[in-house]
């Protein structure tokens, strides 16, 4: 029986996007676990790149062929996923972020306000008709009406997938103990919300509860400095930081730890809903996650997400924190890892598009 084949294709600088060709590659290495034939194309930003990203895709021969969506070209892919279509392709679309947080990102991102206004114009123009060819559409969190018209019986909502080594060793905490161990691993960002978690840890530390609560925090970053500060003013003997850390050393930390830490402050970013990939790391690690926000991958009280308010709102998140003898359980790693094989990796979310594509072709007989 001939195998399957895919292909990914994408604009991106490799320099400055290092994560999202992690992603690509990940991707790739799904499609190969799934028995795949496959093939990575990626292409600079540039002029050159664009023009052999055009070309290689308008002359692939792959089965299933998955697109990165970039607004810099969108109306041109609209012809290429149409003659790609006409030639049998199935055509995924791979969007990393809703389109309409990507015009607020033009605002900030390019300095120049005339290519500011005109990438805005192209992208606004391009609305939801540039991806009308695709078979499906691949979105991490909710659209906004204008970019989605008409798209919404072609679009999976789902969160982002993680590649999950199966040898990748699981904490070895266990609970009930006398310590709980929280972790937070971040290139740190406002929007990482660990100063409400300070705050949080502040509002308890006299309180008598059945265990002491510790959090180390490993990272650097730009909230860096902040949060030693904070940490000093709030006189947090229970706050850790270690800095960037990698290989043993950071595994040691991880299998210490109960319960991982993920974004708190999406909301000051704009954001309501989001697919935070370190909660999906702590996850593969058996590890249960604090969150804000809604995410597609967890449905409403999942016993592996204890979700706080999307907001600055602490109190919640302090009564989450003295909880855990009472009314919340910290769930074994096994089960965790389970879920998050089920339901976050990357072989799972190839499946979901496989199944679509598959369920598609039945209609069309």
């Amino acid at each position: 029986m001939r195998k399957i084949s895919f292909s990914y294709f994408a604009l991106v600088d490799e320099l400055r996007s290092p994560g999202v060709v992690k992603k690509i590659n990940n991707t790739i290495v799904a499609a190969q676990r799934k028995k795949c034939v496959t093939k990575k194309n990626i292409f600079g930003t540039n002029f050159k790149g664009v023009t052999r990203f055009i070309v290689k895709l308008s002359l692939t021969k792959s089965d299933i062929v998955m697109i990165r969506f970039s607004d810099l070209i969108a109306p041109i892919n609209f012809f290429l996923i149409l003659l790609l279509r006409i030639r049998g392709k199935k055509i995924v679309i791979d969007v990393p972020t809703p389109r309409s947080i990507g015009l607020k990102e033009i605002e900030t991102s390019i300095s120049n306000p005339i290519l500011r206004h005109i990438r805005k114009l192209i992208s606004y123009l391009s609305g939801s008709w540039v991806l009308l060819p695709a078979n499906i559409i691949v979105q991490y969190a909710e659209e906004s009406w204008w970019f989605k018209f008409g798209l919404s019986y072609k679009t999976i909502k789902m969160g982002n997938g993680i590649l999950i080594d199966e040898n990748a060793k699981l904490t070895k905490a266990t609970w009930p103990d006398i310590e709980l161990n929280l972790i937070g691993v971040a290139q740190l960002a406002k929007w990482h919300g660990y100063d409400r978690l300070l705050r949080a840890l502040s509002l308890i530390k006299d309180r008598h509860i059945n265990y002491s609560i510790k959090l180390t925090i490993v990272g650097e970053g730009g909230a860096y400095n902040d949060l030693k500060i904070l940490k000093e003013e709030l006189e947090l003997d229970n706050v850790i930081f270690t800095g960037r850390l990698t290989g043993k050393k950071l595994d040691a930390i991880y299998e210490k730890a109960h319960i991982g830490v993920a974004s708190l402050g999406l909301y000051r970013i704009g954001l309501n809903e989001a697919s935070v990939l370190k909660a999906r790391e702590y996850m593969a690690k058996g590890l249960a996650v604090i969150a804000a926000g809604r995410d597609p991958d967890f449905y409403k009280d999942c016993p592996y997400r204890f979700l706080v308010p999307n907001s600055d709102d602490i109190n919640k998140l302090a009564s989450l924190l003295t909880s855990f003898d009472l009314n919340n359980s910290v769930p074994k790693p096994g089960e965790v890892r389970a879920y998050a094989e089920e339901n976050l990796s990357l072989e799972s979310k190839l499946d979901k598009i496989f199944k679509r594509l598959m369920k598609d072709d039945k209609k069309t007989v």
